[in-house]
């Protein structure tokens, strides 16, 4: 039974991981960026509206990306254990074709 014709994509799997914590990464900095961004507004011509949308925006949306970054956490998880997988069952079945040909060692 020959296996050559497999080709799992670990090198992009790994790639996906990476850029999932990257992306993982920025939800958690976003809060302390929101707040620069508010205070660098501040209060034009002694108006805070523009800095108070901001906020608002701010608000409704740390929800969001506290549920997204959880789901994309548990997809990093999902990619990683599933390239995990395909490099034992690589190894394993390197070994077993080593041990079937009689070269393993």
């Amino acid at each position: 039974m020959a296996y050559d014709d497999i080709d799992i994509p670990l090198r992009s799997m790994e790639t996906l991981s990476s850029a999932l914590g990257d992306i993982v990464a920025e939800f958690d900095d976003a809060s302390g960026r929101s707040e620069a961004l508010e205070a660098a507004i501040g209060s034009p011509l002694g108006r805070g509206g523009l800095r108070d949308r901001a906020q608002e925006f701010e608000e409704a949306w740390n929800d969001k990306r506290g549920t997204l970054k959880a789901k994309l956490e548990r997809l990093k998880e999902r990619v990683d254990d599933t390239r995990t997988a395909w490099e034992d069952l690589d190894v394993e079945l390197a070994t077993a074709s080593e041990v079937q040909d009689g070269n393993d060692g």
